[in-house]
């Protein structure tokens, strides 16, 4: 599926960002240390080290420079540098396509369940052993919980951030097919983050409906859903709109690229 030069870049790329999960996920434990250990500590920290997280602002900003380019970087390269037409008497459009786009999701996923587990053993190691609660205070007063069994929350919200960071990624490569800078691509998962975080920030201030389209479209939603509890209205279940309105988008994306390119032939 992938070169050996590329996946040297995929593993090179994956050994910054867990240094840097090292770096950020041992400076929050050590500035939270605290004399007793309870049931409750694990999943405690394991949600505060999260990106959008409370504290982790560093791993916010490179998961979303590294996540979504990941695994398109090397499609979208070969489409800027007028190799797409060979591909394309190969395979065709659709298949490029295609392919191109279950590499992309697949990489998202991948990156963030690696992530979430070198996490975990982090947390395990350095603060609180892995334990889990079928009643969980600390989830009951967080509001914004899949549910306050913590073994249970554990699961969904890592298989939940991993879809989510793989829809991203298609999204990602989805714009990129109309980027015709590789430097440029390079930093749109960052560019278009970043918009999704902040603009939906400042119109939700505006009215009640703008608060409730704002918990769809902001990327928090789709990558790390109920860390960001935006105007103490949000629920998980927006995390199913924020997946809807990522998938239409995509799929106006994919038909316009088609029509496109079919028009240049």
């Amino acid at each position: 599926m992938f070169s050996k030069r590329t996946c040297k870049i995929m593993l090179l790329a994956l050994l910054v960002y867990l240094l840097l999960i090292t770096f950020t996920t041992l400076s929050i434990i050590k500035s939270e240390m605290k004399p007793t250990v309870t049931a409750e500590d694990f999943i405690y920290m394991f949600t505060i080290v999260q990106p959008f997280g409370f504290f982790d602002s560093l791993s916010t900003y490179m998961s979303l420079l590294i996540f979504p380019v990941i695994g398109s970087f090397t499609s979208i390269f070969v489409k800027n540098n007028n190799e797409l037409s060979n591909i394309i008497q190969r395979i065709g459009y659709n298949n490029f396509l295609k392919k191109a786009a279950l590499q992309a999701f697949l990489m998202g996923v991948t990156f963030s369940v690696i992530s979430e587990i070198y996490r975990i053993i982090l947390i395990n190691w350095n603060y609180a052993p892995i334990t889990f609660t079928e009643k969980s205070f600390y989830l009951f007063q967080s509001k914004n919980s899949f549910s306050n069994n913590s073994f249970i929350q554990l699961l969904l919200f890592m298989a939940t951030a991993a879809v989510g960071w793989g829809i991203f990624s298609v999204f990602i490569f989805a714009c990129g097919l109309y980027v015709k800078k590789n430097a440029i691509f390079l930093i749109s998962g960052e560019f278009i983050g970043l918009i999704l975080l902040l603009l939906p920030t400042l119109y939700a201030m505006i009215n009640p409906f703008l608060l409730a389209v704002a918990n769809i479209v902001e990327i928090p939603t789709l990558v790390a859903p109920g860390l960001i509890n935006m105007g103490s209205t949000r629920r998980n279940h927006d995390y199913l709109g924020s997946l809807c309105f990522i998938i239409c988008f995509l799929s106006l994306d994919f038909d316009d690229f088609m029509e496109e390119k079919s028009n240049c032939k």
